[in-house]
């Protein structure tokens, strides 16, 4: 027995040593480049491009392996004589007893050196890979009835790694006039098994012409995949991109993203656990998870944070210099929210941002990226947008001597009236929403309970309305604006118990008048540029104040002065410079720029003054004639002085631009005024005196004749006498 075994034992030996005699002979003598034309021929029918092979290297046992070198692919025709691809060299093995005994293939590191692909697409949009998709895509030959599949089937794939090395891509699109090329492309992997975690490293530069950028990127990870469960795992990501060139922020900026991701085909979920972005001293988190992914409803969510930063350093980083009226503003920012969103819209819940001192909560969405259709409801405690605006200019204004001499006009011109309104991006403007601010702060103006209201549709009118408490009072504000290729305005303010004084002290530096009261404006009008919108403004303005004062004009010092000139008297100068009032109203109306009043009511214990005259806003100019009266009073201002001048009326001529107003006051008439009436009762009095009681009738009718013979006014009157202008 014992030598039969031995006998069989050596037969079995004898069959192998044959076997791997043959193998051996069979790769030592077999010449695979002698299939070359065979292959090229195979290739030619299958794709129509020209297959070169250099040189083919094959091994039996115990790897089932084959290295090629110098191999390329020919351009599609039109394209050039440049290869499609070109592979400098690679290589490939299957190990054999695997593949015999269980159908288990186990392949060796698979290397690639020099691989070339070379992409272009010509300006009518056909690319080089056309013809090729066109092959593929043609249905394949059905299986011959009775042909075995089920036994020779695949049951795994393994491979103990890939390496790709000096590998480029380059692509030319003559439609877009724009080229890129990916070069040093390097790609190395572990083991790569179902359900195996392994290593994956590529890196790779970038070069793209129009902007000229170059950029270096480097991505690592483990990866998992499960191709029959359709399950994909990337954990511990990292993604590093460092571009340069002159479109980029300072030359040069660095990127990089980390995160866990997980991919489940089958549910059509999506992980992304510990994202995090860091870019120009921006630090962002997210943790994200998809679900719907698998069919047309894919949905994300999930938190997002922004750690603190300073927007000002930021902004360095990125080529970017903001000057601001205030140097610490815009130092320190954060945000967190909630994002969620799919192919189409996309939202920011939960939001709280932190901006220097100001706090702001709300929401913020964008209901469709194709529209751009934007909403929010937005909440801050406070905010003080002086802080971020430009800093104050620091030049004096010319005065009118000094432009003259420099061959300038003498008034302020218009600058602004050539400024063109934003039509397009007032076309495009698709948003609504609301914003409430605790306490706000603009052009030093102080409101508080601020809400403000945006409805603007895209191609339709925008509406902003605007609500709050200002100085003691309330504001109710109303902004329409059509677009189109005349943009039309409208406004609508009411001010109502507002502090004059305070609100005008914080806005001008100048609380030119003080006193509470109302104010009411409704306007309206049309144009392409700012100039064209004041010349075409229409509507009603209205005022009413009560108690307060005119400063930096005396009615009663410069009726006192005039009295004075005129009796060679001396005078005390020496008078507060304002006109105080404890009524004060009037109202015009607006027609193509220019605003019409004839109602203006004012009163004091020393006057009552009425006017009338025009403002035009497009010329910024003033033609109003006031006319107060002194009435019969002890008090107020200078009223003893001027008690023999009760019931005179003195016109005053305001004239000249808003920056340089000019007062011409006519003194000497309503001294003459004055002078003539005295005349006139002593006269009246002597008629009564002499006739009053002898014949009643005819002293009636003499005191009558006296009236209309010192109230006819002579066609030689004398120009009024001019006053210097008092500082307004």
């Amino acid at each position: 027995m014992k030598k039969l075994i031995k006998i069989v034992l050596g037969i079995v030996l004898a069959i192998i040593l044959l076997a791997a005699v043959a193998v051996a002979l069979f790769a030592l003598f077999f010449d695979a480049n002698s299939f070359r034309g065979q292959i090229a021929a195979q290739a030619k029918n299958a794709t129509g491009r020209e297959l070169v092979i250099g040189d083919i290297h094959l091994s039996i046992f115990p790897t089932l392996g084959a290295r090629i070198q110098n191999v390329s692919l020919s351009n599609a025709a039109g394209f050039g004589a440049a290869p499609f691809a070109s592979v400098g060299a690679a290589e490939v093995g299957v190990r054999l007893l695997p593949l015999l005994r269980s159908r288990a293939v186990q392949v060796s590191s698979v290397t690639v050196d020099g691989l070339q692909l070379n992409l272009a697409k010509h300006a009518d949009g056909k690319t080089n890979w056309d013809d090729l998709v066109e092959k593929i895509s043609q249905p394949k030959a059905a299986a011959q009835p009775g042909a075995a599949t089920s036994g020779s089937s695949i049951k795994s794939i393994d491979i103990a790694g890939i390496s790709v090395s000096n590998a480029a891509l380059n692509y030319r699109d003559d439609q877009a006039q724009q080229s890129y090329a990916l070069s040093k492309l390097k790609l190395d992997t572990g083991a790569i098994e179902p359900g195996k975690a392994f290593d994956f490293d590529l890196s790779f530069a970038t070069q793209l012409t129009q902007p000229a950028i170059t950029a270096d990127t480097e991505i690592s990870a483990k990866l998992v995949f499960d191709l029959t469960a359709k399950a994909y795992q990337a954990s511990k990501l990292k993604l590093k991109v460092k571009a340069s060139g002159k479109q980029i922020p300072n030359g040069t900026q660095t990127a990089e993203f980390g995160a866990d991701l997980s991919y489940d085909g089958s549910k059509g979920t999506l992980s992304l656990a510990n994202g995090r972005l860091d870019a120009g001293g921006l630090s962002a988190t997210a943790s994200l998870q998809g679900t719907g992914l698998n069919g047309s409803a894919g949905r994300f969510a999930g938190p997002l944070s922004i750690k603190p930063f300073s927007p000002r350093e930021l902004l360095k980083t990125f080529g970017m210099s903001l000057e601001t009226a205030d140097a610490d503003a815009l130092k320190n920012a954060s945000l967190s929210a909630q994002i969620e969103g799919n192919a189409t819209a996309a939202r920011l819940s939960n939001i709280v941002l932190e901006l220097d001192q100001t706090h702001l909560t709300g929401n913020l969405g964008v209901g469709s990226f194709a529209t751009q259709a934007l909403d929010f409801v937005l909440k801050a405690d406070t905010l003080d947008a002086d802080r971020y605006l430009p800093p104050p200019q620091k030049q004096a204004a010319a005065t009118p001597a000094a432009r003259k001499a420099a061959g300038g006009p003498s008034a302020p011109s218009n600058s602004s009236d050539a400024t063109v309104l934003p039509v397009d991006a007032l076309e495009k403007l698709n948003a609504s929403g609301t914003l409430d601010v605790g306490k706000f702060k603009l052009q030093n103006l102080k409101l508080s309970d601020v809400h403000l209201k945006l409805a603007a549709p895209r191609g339709r009118e925008k509406r902003i309305d605007l609500a709050g408490k200002l100085y003691g009072g309330t504001l109710d504000n109303t902004t329409r604006i059509t677009p189109g290729s005349k943009p039309t305005v409208s406004e609508t303010l009411k001010l109502a118990s507002i502090s004059a004084g305070p609100l005008l002290l914080d806005l001008n530096g100048k609380d030119t008048l003080t006193g509470t009261g109302d104010v009411a404006v409704n306007l309206s009008g049309a144009g392409r540029t700012v100039g064209e919108l004041k010349r075409a403004l229409d509507g009603n303005l209205s005022f009413s104040f009560k108690n307060g004062a005119v400063k930096g004009f005396n009615l009663g010092q410069i009726i006192r002065k005039g009295e004075a000139f005129m009796s060679g008297q001396q005078y005390d100068e020496s008078a507060v410079q304002e006109t105080d009032f404890t009524e004060l109203s009037a109202s015009g109306r607006m027609q193509d720029g220019v605003l019409t009043s004839d109602d203006l009511n004012a009163s004091s214990p020393l006057f009552r003054v009425g006017g009338a005259g025009k403002v035009d806003i497009a010329a910024q100019t003033i033609d109003y004639v006031a006319k107060p009266t002194i009435v019969n009073t002890a008090s107020g201002q200078g009223g003893k002085q001027l008690a023999d001048l009760n019931g005179v009326v003195i016109p005053i001529h305001v004239t000249g631009t808003f920056a340089q107003p000019r007062y011409s006051i006519d003194v000497k008439a309503a001294l003459q005024q004055k002078a003539t009436e005295k005349v006139q009762q002593r006269l009246s009095d002597q008629i009564d005196k002499k006739l009053g009681a002898k014949n009643p009738e005819l002293s009636n009718q003499l005191k009558e004749g006296l009236g209309a013979l010192f109230g006819r006014k002579k066609k030689h009157e004398e120009a009024p006498a001019q006053s210097p202008p008092p500082n307004p």
